[in-house]
């Protein structure tokens, strides 16, 4: 496929008619509206200002208030049923941006976060009791006020000492200073003992002398009025009525519960709010007009100023000139069978303005080496199915329904290369016939018992032949790398460096060529294998752009990169082998497992067990080979495929657009 072209556009229009326009881009999405470029010198626009972002900011907080509110609804209200596989609702580009909806979502958006406000602080509130009422527990046992104080014959103290402290000898090193005095006990924890001295002021600092000895603390009671039980049952009353009226928060909270539906559209619609608020203050405004500029794809522009016609404005498109590539957003032209190849470019990085659309290219070796690594009939009907599933029912999007539809062609791709090379559940059929006492059944290229005649077998064998596999895996890998190397010939020759394709990637094609013509003994004269010495004398071409002595080292250099760069680019694609090999032992394995335990039973009592076996263990090599193999394939595609051509650092085109993420938006009649 291709980089869809791009040209600048430029528009003037009328300040009346700004906010319709914009709308009219929205709708139309095919319009990334840019910052505009510095004018600050030029005085022609010295008197163009940016707009107000008030209305900006006043989207973002009625965005922050519909998210807070449904997260509320999440935790304080009833759950729900649904999930990953919930269809998402359908409605009209009207329906989301009607605005009596949108006030009444977010009028119910501000009632739920004033009640999960209420709810925190009741929270809040009964940690508070609760705290309170552990610091009352040590004194329960008194009988007297907390407010209890001082007079003027009389010091009070209510204090702590530590949990050790021995307070018999503490009463008799009192009792010894004198007899005008009262310890009282009150309680105890694991580091604390609480008490309540009293005594007359006459000895008021003999006796502090001898508490300070055995440590005693002061306590700060401030506060309480009345005794320690009084005081925790009115505490009791006061957490009772905080748990009620909890209760009956988090009810009201439950009661939005069928509202969610209104507030998640609400909060799309205040994402496209966003979107246009901030395309808008990308703008430069005068007191009557305002400046817009951005890109517009080359396919949709006729569409573009068709609708432009209606509005009172001027504007003009150009194409970009070199110096601009850098900053043109990319935009992959794509089928449907190579659009869900984006989300692997993507995650690696977009190709430059002037580079080439990888996604054509990889789906072929994509899809054969996901389904050649996973090759399993069975395991790949489940993967393609379930995929085929999800994708039936959600309809999803963005990067997810791409990875999904992916799944879809590589459930399929290993599910015929799984039958070509005699894969089901791996040796299913076989080890379960055997359980049961039965023969294998003959089944062509999926299942031919020893002895059987006239029957094709597997076309690969990973499990009796895996040299045969190991070289299989290397040719097709060395194919994907000369597919890379001719863009890369392509390219250079249409950036008119015929030379520099020749002598860089035609060289190694001639000594390919001649390695694999010496090895079957062709084209040899008087015994040289001429074209191998071809190629090799054109490597004395790496050396062209460097001078001197360099011309010695750059040629060595580039020997020494290609042998180990282009062989062990080729090498790295025994991971083919590697990974049917692997999921084809592990299922082995688990087949053996559950056949073992069966053999010796009746068929009512082993079969039941074979399969709980066979489940469990081929779920879980399922999953761990998904895994496996799409970080393989797409590790061959970034490391050995694209390095043979690719060059990334491409901006992607973000337009103003209807993006929502709980609705689907369906076109008007």
């Amino acid at each position: 496929m291709s980089i869809v072209k791009m040209k600048r556009l430029r528009l003037i229009g009328m300040q009346s008619e700004r906010e319709s326009m914009l709308r009219l881009l929205q709708h139309l999405g095919c319009v990334e509206i840019d910052e505009p470029g510095d004018r600050k010198d030029d005085p022609d626009w010295a008197s163009l200002t940016r707009p107000d972002t008030g209305a900006l900011n006043e989207a973002r907080d009625a965005r922050s208030s519909v998210e807070n509110a449904l997260k509320a609804l999440k935790k304080y209200g009833p759950k729900q049923k649904g999930g990953l596989l919930t269809p998402r609702p359908v409605i009209t580009e009207g329906e989301l941006f009607d605005d009596a909806a949108y006030r009444t979502g977010l009028a119910d958006a501000g009632q739920l976060v004033a009640l999960e406000r209420k709810i925190s602080a009741l929270y809040a509130e009964q940690n508070k009791l609760r705290t309170q009422k552990l610091a009352l527990a040590p004194w329960l046992a008194l009988d007297i006020p907390l407010e209890t104080a001082s007079t003027p014959e009389v010091a009070v103290s209510f204090g702590t000492v530590a949990a050790s402290t021995d307070l018999d000898a503490m009463d008799g090193a009192l009792g010894a200073v004198t007899d005008l005095y009262e310890l009282m006990r009150a309680g105890a924890d694991n580091e604390l003992k609480y008490l309540v001295f009293l005594c007359h002021r006459s000895v008021e600092e003999d006796c502090q002398a001898v508490l300070k000895e055995y440590g005693f603390s002061r306590a700060a009671l401030r506060g309480w009025t009345g005794t320690a039980a009084e005081n925790d049952k009115r505490l009791d009353e006061q957490l009772a009525d905080a748990a009620r009226e909890l209760e009956s928060t988090i009810a009201q909270v439950g009661e939005y519960a069928a509202k969610k539906g209104a507030l998640e559209q609400c909060l799309d619609r205040a994402d496209q709010e966003i979107a246009r608020e901030e395309a808008r203050c990308r703008l430069l405004d005068s007191s009557s007009a305002f400046f817009l500029e951005g890109w517009v794809p080359v396919p949709d522009e006729k569409k573009l100023l068709e609708q432009l016609g209606q509005y009172t404005c001027c504007w003009e498109t150009q194409d970009p000139v070199p110096e601009d590539y850098p900053v043109v957003p990319v935009k992959l032209k794509n089928n449907r069978f190579t659009e869900p190849l984006t989300t692997i470019t993507e995650m690696y990085s977009l190709p430059a303005y002037d580079g080439v659309d990888p996604n054509g290219l990889m789906m072929p070796f994509y899809v054969f080496f996901f389904g050649f690594m996973f090759a399993d009939l069975g395991y790949g009907l489940i993967l393609a199915g379930a995929c085929a599933f999800i994708n039936h029912k959600v309809h999803p999007k963005g990067g997810f329904g791409q990875l999904i539809r992916l799944m879809i062609m590589c459930g399929i791709s290993s599910a015929v290369i799984g039958f070509f090379t005699g894969g089901f559940f791996s040796d299913f059929l076989a080890q379960f016939t055997s359980m049961l006492g039965l023969s294998q059944p003959v089944i062509p290229f999926l299942s031919v018992p020893d002895g059987v005649t006239g029957v094709p077998g597997p076309l690969l064998n990973v499990m009796g032949d895996p040299m045969t596999v190991l070289v299989f895996a290397l040719a097709v890998g060395f194919v994907q790398i000369v597919v890379g190397m001719a863009v890369k010939f392509w390219m250079l020759c249409r950036r008119g460096q015929v030379v520099d394709a020749i002598l860089d990637i035609g060289t190694w094609w001639v000594i390919f060529v001649g390695i694999g013509l010496f090895a079957a003994g062709i084209g040899n004269v008087a015994g040289y294998p001429v074209v191998l010495i071809i190629g090799c004398l054109m490597l004395l071409g790496q050396g062209r752009t460097a001078k001197g002595f360099g011309k010695v080292t750059a040629i060595i250099g580039a020997v020494y990169n290609g042998v180990t760069g282009y062989f062990g680019d080729i090498l790295s694609y025994s991971r083919l082998m590697v990974m049917m090999l692997a999921g084809s032992v592990i299922g082995q394995v688990f087949n053996i497992l559950g056949a073992m335990p069966g053999g010796g039973m009746p068929p009512a009592i082993g079969i039941p067990i074979f399969f709980i076996i066979f489940i469990i263990g081929h779920a879980f090599n399922i999953g761990l080979n998904v895994i496996g193999t799409y970080v393989h394939t797409s590790r061959l595609q970034y490391l050995e495929f694209f390095k043979q051509f690719y060059e990334e650092g491409g901006r992607p085109w973000r337009p103003l657009n209807i993006a929502t993420k709980y609705v689907d938006i369906k076109e008007e009649e």
